[in-house]
């Protein structure tokens, strides 16, 4: 699982973020995710550790599990843009940041993706 996003970005603009789980192995994976369209989650965490703005806030999350095979080569794609507001609705200051992606799956696989940097700076 891959996190894209551009690692630098003026204030006050969206910030478009991919999702992609990929499958590189040799045969088919299955896939048992969570809502009607796969559940994700992206994490954005200020300089020290903690959570200035989650995608999933106060959302709720269907419990409902879906199965979605990947053959091998083939990757699912998940969008999302961040507005820079934190879990408020506050516009979050300058800086560096640290965003990570998780997709909720049943409980028997961890698809979460590796940290990515992010600095916000001045307009």
């Amino acid at each position: 699982m891959t996190l894209h996003l551009q690692q630098r970005a003026r204030s006050g603009r969206g910030i478009p973020i991919l999702v992609r789980v990929a499958n590189t192995g040799a045969g088919p994976i299955e896939l048992y995710l969570r809502g009607r369209e796969p559940t994700f989650d992206v994490i954005v965490s200020g300089p020290g550790g903690d959570v200035v703005w989650s995608r999933l806030e106060g959302e709720i999350v269907q419990a409902i599990l879906r199965l979605e095979t990947l053959g091998p080569g083939e990757a699912m794609e998940l969008h999302q843009e961040w507005d820079q507001r934190d879990n408020s609705g506050l516009l979050v200051e300058p800086g560096r940041y640290t965003v990570k992606a998780v997709v909720l799956t049943d409980g028997t696989m961890v698809l979460e993706s590796p940290e990515v940097a992010l600095e916000i700076v001045d307009k």
